[in-house]
């Protein structure tokens, strides 16, 4: 089981690399859609403590008494393949009719409940082997922010982490055990007056944007990275996530180490298998496992916070290269295997880094 407790209780979670989970609740589906395999509680057991969740309300049959309800779910889809109108619907998550977006596709696909995702993360936390660790829900392209609010107070409970500030710098000591709910700029607008610094619902903010600066007073998470290729181009996907990466990188960088750096090792597109493509990421073994992720864009993330004046290949630079790494590593079909690999780069020796920029 991996225990990023074990890395140290006094560790700033801007001080550790972590797995994340890309398009986490879509666990069914097309080949072209689905995403992951397993539910919340396992991947969070196998060692992923970011989620990226996009939720919609989307038609689920009727009620008792024969009117339409609706369940807020997972979904993965382009922008333009998604319509949103406005209806009164019934909702079982909350026992009521509500005025809200309802959500149909025209392409891609929903998957999990928000309900049941939110349950698994208050489970992990709560069981013995969760006890000391995290989990980070990052809500985003999301619709009826305030019932997504709502539930996350809710079926959280105890579980949902309430204090207020800068979580770049929380300790592992501070978040363990918690559940930090994570609204992009446009959601947590939506919802501020209601649920306000101290409520459990933060920010969570990207620095890679022009004019876009870290803020040391900022409540919430702040990082740099963006992940996604053209929805519309099915070829040498894989490349095609490494050349963005790798200009997204050099376009600036997160030079300020309390960034936190997140790279996307996700290949989705419109077309042919996710599955398929995602295998040929991780074939290579053991060491030539992290030689394959700093090739796919490790390498770049380094070299974008780095100082000009860092020599990579320097036996000094071992320490300074781990310092420089993203936190957050994003990837399709999380198992134990993919995050062992994510996890063990907090425990390589620095040694063992220093000379990959040869690769």
């Amino acid at each position: 089981m991996i225990n990023y407790y074990s890395l140290g209780p006094d560790k700033r979670i801007n001080e550790i690399v972590f797995a994340g989970s890309h398009d986490a609740g879509i666990t069914s589906g097309a080949s072209n859609v689905q995403t992951q395999s397993v539910d919340i509680m396992l991947q969070a057991a196998a060692g992923v403590r970011i989620f990226d969740l996009r939720i919609a309300a989307v038609k689920a049959g009727k009620d008792a008494l024969g009117n339409k309800a609706v369940q807020m779910r997972a979904f993965h889809a382009d922008g333009m393949l998604k319509k949103d109108e406005t209806k009164t619907r019934f909702m079982p998550e909350f026992n009521r009719t509500e005025t809200l977006e309802r959500t149909k596709l025209r392409g891609g696909g929903f998957g999990m409940s928000l309900e049941k995702m939110l349950e698994d993360a208050a489970k992990f936390v709560r069981s013995p082997f969760g006890s000391t660790e995290f989990l980070l829900l990052k809500f985003d392209k999301s619709t009826n922010w305030s019932l997504i609010a709502e539930a996350c107070v809710t079926l959280l409970g105890d579980t949902l982490y309430r204090g207020g500030g800068n979580l770049n710098n929380k300790t592992l000591k501070q978040l363990r055990g918690k559940v930090v709910v994570l609204f992009t700029p446009a959601g947590l607008a939506e919802v501020v007056k209601d649920y306000p610094p101290g409520s459990g619902i933060f920010g969570i903010k990207n620095v890679a944007g022009e004019g876009a600066q870290y803020d040391d007073e900022y409540n919430g998470l702040q990082y740099f990275g963006k992940g996604g290729t053209s929805p519309f181009n099915p070829r040498n996907k894989i490349a095609q996530n490494v050349k963005k990466q790798t200009k997204l990188m050099q376009a600036g960088g997160h030079a300020n180490p309390d960034v936190m750096g997140m790279m996307y090792w996700t290949t989705t597109g419109l077309d042919e298998s996710i599955y398929k493509r995602n295998r040929t990421m991780w074939t290579a073994p053991n060491q030539a496992k992290l030689a394959a992720l700093w090739n796919n864009g490790l390498g770049d993330a380094v070299r974008s916070g780095a100082p000009d004046s860092l020599d990579l290949g320097s036996p000094s630079s071992g320490n300074a290269i781990k310092r420089f790494m993203p936190n957050f590593i994003m990837i399709d079909f999380a198992d134990d295997t993919k995050c062992k690999t994510i996890f063990e780069l907090n425990q390589r020796p620095a040694t063992e880094l220093v000379g990959l920029d040869d690769f």
